[in-house]
């Protein structure tokens, strides 16, 4: 059974909990459940579970801790604090913990530190840390902007590579990324799919989610065309749905008297289009004249070969014909042929 904070009626601590639990490890029990107000780490409830101690922002787990992996707990009621120092010496104060909750909090960390978590508890924690760890790592490579399986145009920014690495499924990489120059966006193409992105400061103003990111994802089997509109200059890259026919009259200052979200002829807030100029739509040609070649692809219709029809059977004449044949020739006798013939009328 769990306990709870002090500070919640019981009907928005079974919502916290249902929460909480679609972040932890299947069969992990949460003991406690409680609130806190952290910057760094950034959250907002604690959790007291059957492994560890959990930091949680809605679903997300900012910050974890094993019993086993805990020196030492400090609880500083007048401070509404709670300071946990690990086995590596890492200290990290929990803020605004209420003091009303320390004593249960201290009881359960207590308990913790004292029981052995069972083995598939323990397994379970050691493969998501893994995969975690994988995780980070493929984030560190993304930072630093590297795609060795992919076709790369254009700059790409950290932003924009953390963003396609969102979009990939495990191992999966885009054999073609193109970024707009002026803070227009970036296409990323996988086998299956295309990914238009607007991320980072210049680029989420232009599209109309200042300080976040706006991402739209195309299955080629729902791809009507892609296409390109430009002028003497710009240019806008279109990738066409059947609720999004596009036009070639997109007006690149219309959100100058409006807010962006408002400007629904607007290249840069679209999420269909990536302004794109001229030099650079035609130094990437070939990628997407690929692009469109494997969407076609995608879109044919599959052609199912019928297998060959069984020989057809002689009729029942020719076969006691046949049987005749042989009766004629000794190799059966008059029984013989009268019993073959009989079954072959009555089947």
């Amino acid at each position: 059974m769990t306990e709870y904070t002090t500070k919640w009626k019981p009907a928005k601590a079974e919502k916290k909990a249902a929460t909480a639990r679609e972040a932890l490890l299947p069969g992990e029990d949460v003991w406690f459940l409680g609130v806190c107000n952290n910057l760094r780490p950034f959250i907002s409830e604690i959790a007291l579970t059957s492994l560890r101690l959990v930091g949680l922002q809605d679903r997300s787990i900012n910050f974890e801790l094993r019993y086993a992996d805990i020196a030492n707990v400090v609880f500083e009621p007048k401070k509404e604090t709670v300071e946990v120092t690990s086995r590596a010496g890492v200290r990290t104060v929990l803020k605004m913990v209420p003091k009303a909750d320390h004593d249960v909090m201290s009881r359960y960390v207590d308990e913790g530190r004292s029981s052995t978590p069972p083995e598939e508890l323990l397994q379970a924690a050691d493969a998501a840390a893994d995969e975690v760890a994988a995780s980070t790592a493929r984030l560190e490579a993304a930072k630093g902007a590297e795609w060795p399986n992919s076709i790369v145009r254009g700059k790409l920014g950290r932003k924009a590579s953390e963003a396609i690495l969102r979009q990939c499924h495990e191992d999966e990489q885009p054999w073609f990324i193109l970024t707009s120059s002026g803070g227009a966006g970036t296409l990323a193409a996988f086998d299956d799919r295309a990914v238009i992105i607007k991320t980072g400061a210049l680029t989420s103003f232009m599209a109309g989610s200042l300080g976040g990111e706006r991402t739209a994802t195309f299955h080629f089997t729902d791809i009507t065309g892609v296409e390109y509109n430009s002028g003497f200059v710009n240019g806008v890259l279109e990738v066409l749905t059947p609720s999004y026919s596009g036009t070639a009259n997109h007006d690149f200052w219309s959100g100058a008297g409006k807010s962006r979200n408002s400007a629904a002829s607007d290249p840069y807030t679209l999420s269909n289009a990536l302004p794109l100029s001229k030099p650079e739509y035609n130094a990437c040609l070939a990628e997407i004249n690929e692009l469109k070649a494997r969407i076609s692809r995608a879109k044919a219709p599959t052609v199912l070969v019928a297998p060959a029809p069984a020989p057809v059977a002689d009729g029942l004449a020719e076969q006691i014909q046949k049987l005749a044949d042989l009766r004629a020739a000794g190799v059966l006798s008059d029984d013989e042929f009268a019993s073959a013939k009989a079954r072959l009328i009555g089947q």
